[in-house]
């Protein structure tokens, strides 16, 4: 949350700079594939959520194929969107001071 609102500092504080410093760098091509793969893999964790309604699987079942399959994919990305945001914010922020 503290990265996020870092980032989002530095993008109001001088837009023009942070703008042109993500599109120079190269580290900020990586931080929106990670984000990119991030958002495809909450988007797959919620195919598993509707396949399981689609497919009536509930109780015990649905409960450990959400706990051993899903979970693990939100985890994953919640982790990849930490990085790509900790990288983001790397990019734009001034060195110096």
């Amino acid at each position: 949350m503290l990265l996020c609102l870092g980032l989002y500092r530095h993008l109001r504080s001088d837009p023009s700079y942070a703008l042109s410093r993500l599109f120079l760098k190269k580290r900020s091509v990586k931080a929106f594939v990670l984000m990119t793969v991030c958002f495809l893999m909450f988007a797959a964790a919620r195919v598993v959520s509707f396949a399981l309604l689609i497919l009536g699987v509930s109780g015990e079942l649905e409960l450990r194929i959400i706990s051993l399959v899903r979970a693990p994919m939100d985890l994953l990305a919640s982790i990849l969107l930490l990085a790509s945001t900790a990288i983001l914010y790397s990019v734009t922020r001034r060195s110096g001071g």
